[in-house]
């Protein structure tokens, strides 16, 4: 009786050993947009569960809902999203949820060494808000100049430095201005209404010296800068391929792909399609130059961690291995993009596979965001419909509907109305 009731207390203790393993477990949940790097980080997930004994649970969503889900989460509290990636354009609404985790405490504490394989200005590009650090960069892209090496050295042409000399190019090597170019096209514009047209634009704005804000939130676009950009970015159109009026950014890869064009402007993430000789037959006659004006727009996405997760060590344990150099360089063996850290940048042969790396790393030395002020926190401006507004002035103008100079002040007045009717004016 005695050894059945050993038996019984042994069996017992197990069991009870076995629960409290099992309510102890660590559990992490990710949200993630669709692209490139969720494939990365589902591939690696494995990885970092075996190291770490964390498990992982990732859900990836499209690019709306990946605002909408983080945004909820953290404004309700509910603590659905550990981690959550944050596009460069939203930190400032996120960050006044109060509920997104300022990472200062944590990285007084990280190795040095580790925080220095960021470039300082990429790092404060995305994670840095009003003086405190908010999360690391994970996906990191900019926009860059795309031009064919063999027809600019044939012709005897150099990269453009100035918007004038890019349209000056444009037109000669767009056949309907001159016969004997050997493409139709100088160059392709993605000015679809929105994000398109706002992102091919603005490096324009700033090139000629002209800004959608000023310090204190005034709309300076009645001036004669922004008149002058805009003006020159309808006479790009004469030298665009078709659809300049609708196209996005992957119409602008299949018309240089296709041989179309000479040069683009586009965001640096197309550049590992571009840079395959699979997709594209001119793969090797490719080059990569900082973008005319030197005032490139900032894309790119921060991961950051929610304040309320139950587990902030798991968290950041995530986090610093999704952003650190062995992810950072194993992720190139699935999508070949930017190295968000420059420690792997600088690897030489990172650069074999990655030619423009050193493009993107120069440009952060002038990178601009959408809405320049954000660097400095003032306000929030509601980001979308600013997008829908100037982005549709901007198209306007571009496929004929409005002067350059009516497109502008109607932009002016639109968004003056929309900060007074959100209470900034």
């Amino acid at each position: 009786m005695r050894k059945y009731l050993l038996v019984c207390l042994i069996s017992l203790v197990m069991l009870t050993l076995s629960f409290v393993a099992v309510s102890q477990e660590k559990e992490i949940s990710v949200l993630l947009t669709g692209s490139p790097l969720a494939d990365v980080m589902e591939t690696l997930q494995d990885d970092f569960e075996k190291e770490t004994g964390i498990k992982v649970n990732v859900e990836i969503v499209g690019y709306e809902d990946t605002h909408t889900k983080g945004i909820l989460d953290l404004v309700s509290g509910t603590n659905n999203y550990d981690l959550l990636m944050v596009d460069n354009p939203w930190i400032a609404e996120y960050v006044q949820t109060g509920n997104l985790l300022v990472l200062d405490e944590f990285m007084a504490k990280e190795d040095p060494e580790y925080l220095a394989g960021f470039d300082k200005a990429v790092l404060d590009a995305y994670g840095l808000y009003e003086g405190k650090y908010y999360g690391y960069p994970i996906m990191l892209t900019t926009t860059i100049l795309f031009y064919r090496s063999d027809l600019f050295e044939q012709y005897g042409k150099k990269a453009p430095e100035t918007w004038d000399e890019f349209n000056e190019i444009a037109k000669f090597f767009t056949q309907s201005f001159n016969p004997e170019s050997p493409v139709k096209y100088g160059i392709s514009i993605a000015g679809e209404r929105g994000d398109g047209a706002i992102s091919q634009w603005l490096p324009l704005l700033w090139g000629y010296g002209g800004s959608v804000f000023d310090k204190d939130w005034n709309v300076t676009l009645n001036t004669p800068e922004a008149l002058k950009a805009l003006e020159a970015f309808v006479e790009s159109a004469q030298y665009s391929a078709p659809g300049f009026g609708t196209n996005y950014f992957p119409e602008q890869v299949a018309h240089f792909t296709n041989g179309e064009i000479a040069m683009m402007e586009n965001w640096d993430a197309f550049a590992g399609d571009v840079a395959d000789p699979v997709k594209n037959p001119y793969a090797e006659n490719t080059a990569y130059a900082s973008i005319p004006g030197k005032y490139p727009l900032l894309g790119g996405w921060a991961l950051s961690i929610n304040k309320n997760s139950k587990d902030l060590d798991s968290a950041y344990t995530f986090l610093r291995w999704a952003c650190g150099p062995e992810v950072t360089k194993k992720s190139l063996e699935v999508s070949i993009s930017t190295p968000i850290r420059i420690d792997v940048a600088q690897d030489p042969e990172v650069k074999a596979i990655v030619p423009w790396v050193d493009v993107v790393y120069e440009e952060f030395k002038n990178i601009r965001k959408y809405a320049e002020t954000y660097q400095g926190g003032q306000i929030l401006i509601p980001e979308a419909e600013y997008h829908v507004l100037l982005g549709t002035a901007i198209n306007e103008a571009l496929t004929g509907q409005l002067s350059a100079k009516d497109a502008l002040a109607k932009a002016q007045k639109d968004i003056e109305d929309l900060l007074k009717k959100h209470g900034y004016k």
